[in-house]
Formats: C-alpha cells, sequence, structure tokens
C-alpha cells in the first residue's frame, strides 16, 4: 500500500486530563503527595503518549521526502510499541487506584519537537537516537528504584519498555546512516553538531554504554571524552561563553519561583541547563547541502533569540522524562 504524503497537524490532540501548565508549577518528586511509585508510573506515561504523536508525526511531516516506505513502516511499528507501553503503564495506574491525569504535565515534549519540525535528520538525532537513548541509560536504574519501594510490578513494566526501546534507538541510528551516506556527509560529525547545537545537554551523562552499543549507536558519537581534540575545544570555549549568562538566568527565574516551587526550581537548575555548550547556528551550514538535495530547507531558527528560546524548552523537557529516573 502506498505511503502517500499528508501535512502533519500543528499540535496532537489531547484528553482533558492531565492539566498541562508550565513545567515549574509540576511538583518535584518529594514534593508531591502521589506515591512515588504512582509519580514515576504517570511521568512515564506521558512520554509514552508524547512519543506515539512524534512517531506518527515524522510519518506525516516527512512524508514528502519520498523516502524509502520502510523508513515510514518502521516509525509505524516505533508508534505501535509506544500505544502498547502507554497500555501497560494505564493498566498498572488503575490497579493502583489512579488514572492519567491525576497530576498535572507539561507540553515541552511536544514543543521540543517543534525544533526538528522542518529538519530530518535533527528529528533522528534528537529524538530516538538522544531522547529514546535515554530510557536505555534510566530503563535499569528506574527498575532498581521501583524494586527498592516495593513495586515489583510496575519495575517489570519499565524492564520491558526499556528493552523494546532498544529498537527505537536503532531505528533512528539505521535510517541517520543510511540518509548520511546517500548524501555524501558524515554521520559521526553531523549528530556532533547537531547536538551540540540544538541541545547540548543531552550529551552529558549518565550513559548506559552497552545498551547505546546494543542499539548500535556509537560512543564516539555522542561520548565528548571520544571526540575530536578540536571538537572538544570548542565545545569546551562555548560552555565557558555561555556559562555565565545562563547562570544568571536560572538564579532570576529560581527567585521568582512562588516559594512552594522553590525546591523544583532547584532541582531543575542543578540539572540539565539547555545551551550549555551550544554555539551559533553557523556550525550547521554543513546541513546546507544534503537538504537542497532532498528539496527541503533546514528550517532551523532564523534569530539567536528564538533558537536560545527552543534550547531552554528542550533541556526543561529533558529534565521532567529525567525525574522518573
Amino acid at each position: 500500500m502506498p505511503v502517500g504524503t499528508a501535512e502533519a497537524p500543528a499540535a496532537p490532540a489531547r484528553p482533558d486530563k492531565p492539566e498541562l501548565v508550565p513545567p515549574k508549577q509540576i511538583p518535584s518528586l518529594k514534593a508531591s503527595p502521589l506515591p512515588l511509585n504512582v509519580y514515576t508510573l504517570h511521568n512515564l506515561a506521558h512520554i509514552e503518549l508524547n512519543a506515539i504523536d512524534l512517531a506518527w508525526d515524522t510519518v506525516a511531516r516527512f512524508s514528502g521526502l519520498g523516502l524509502p516506505d520502510d523508513f515510514y513502516a518502521d516509525f509505524a511499528r516505533v508508534a505501535d510499541d509506544e500505544a502498547r507501553h502507554l497500555r501497560w503503564c494505564l493498566q498498572r495506574l488503575g490497579e493502583l487506584g489512579y488514572e492519567y491525569g491525576c497530576m498535572p504535565a507539561h507540553n515541552l515534549l511536544w514543543e521540543g519537537a517543534e525544533m526538528s519540525s522542518g529538519d530530518l535528520f535533527a528529528r533522528l538525532a534528537i529524538v530516538p537516537m538522544s531522547q529514546e537513548a535515554r530510557g536505555l541509560d534510566a530503563g535499569k536504574r528506574l527498575a532498581e528504584k521501583l524494586v527498592g519501594w516495593g513495586d515489583n510490578r510496575t519495575a517489570a513494566i519499565v524492564h520491558q519498555i526499556a528493552l523494546e526501546e532498544r529498537n527505537h534507538v536503532a531505528v533512528g541510528v539505521s535510517w541517520f546512516q543510511a540518509i548520511s551516506d546517500a548524501l555524501g556527509v558524515d554521520p559521526g560529525p553531523t549528530f556532533r553538531s547537531l547536538l551540540l547545537e540544538l541541545c547540548p545537554d543531552l550529551l552529558k551523562g549518565p550513559f548506559n554504554h552497552d545498551e547505546r552499543g546494543v542499539a548500535g549507536l556509537p560512543r564516539s558519537w555522542y561520548d565528548l571524552t571520544l571526540w575530536p581534540q578540536h571538537e572538544r575545544q570548542a565545545a569546551d570555549a562555548k560552555r565557558r561563553d555561555e556559562g555565565a549568562p545562563k547562570a544568571a538566568a536560572a538564579a532570576e527565574q529560581q527567585r521568582q519561583q512562588p516559594d512552594g516551587l522553590q525546591g523544583a526550581a532547584e532541582d531543575e537548575n542543578r540539572s540539565h541547563q539547555c545551551g550549555d555548550s551550544a554555539g551559533s547556528s553557523g556550525s550547521l551550514s554543513l546541513l546546507g547541502r544534503p537538504y537542497e538535495c532532498l528539496g527541503l530547507a533546514p528550517g532551523l531558527p532564523e534569530s539567536d533569540q528564538q533558537l536560545q528560546r527552543l534550547r531552554h524548552q528542550l533541556a526543561t523537557m529533558l529534565e521532567i522524562e529525567l525525574r522518573a529516573s
């Protein structure tokens, strides 16, 4: 059956609950009245719902590129997996006496996807090869925490989800490599440039190198310690250049938080701050020629201000995801 073409919606449909609020209005794990396992499971369910949307968005949004049918079939299968994962989470929440929507959630998972809406390389690098790879990093650790909290059943669900995420990362890696080869670009430097530019916090550990290796993601692509010396030096220089302004902005954001949200703000400031080592969009100029070949503009932000906003959104999204771990 031919894939056809479609225009992806600006945003996916959403249920009435949970209420979508700014991320700093979401209680931290310690401040939430929910049991630890329920809080964690609700966050995981929210991630899985957004993962379904992202997979189908990849099919629809890039349908006009005329990629092989297997590309679209692979992401349709990813969407099917994510739907099954969501069903597991919803069923388990019900068994525990709760439901999806029993706590507020954020919309940054979708808003973060907007930065890759016009750039296939960025979509593959950010979503399956980095965000889903975080599931490989955190899966074992999260399952062990759940066992420690006395919830072996939820731990088993998390363990199985993490196993199946291997295939999702592998899909991203294989297509990133295949499209790079077809266009005559080196996938390693291209991946490093994209992550360093759009969200360098995805290049920070801890990493589960064994799990990422099983999925086919080369360590030299994401582990800064293995980068060529000139790339490490460039990343260090960008981090130094942007570190002071970001620290001041984080302090001001924390000062403006209501007293009840100070703990959550502190957790976020200690965690992944987006753009710590990101540079200007000029470092992505190597993507111009491939996208001209594809007939699709890279779609990178036109202004530094917009790029900084998108970086911040994706970093906040990443921090919310990692609260469950």
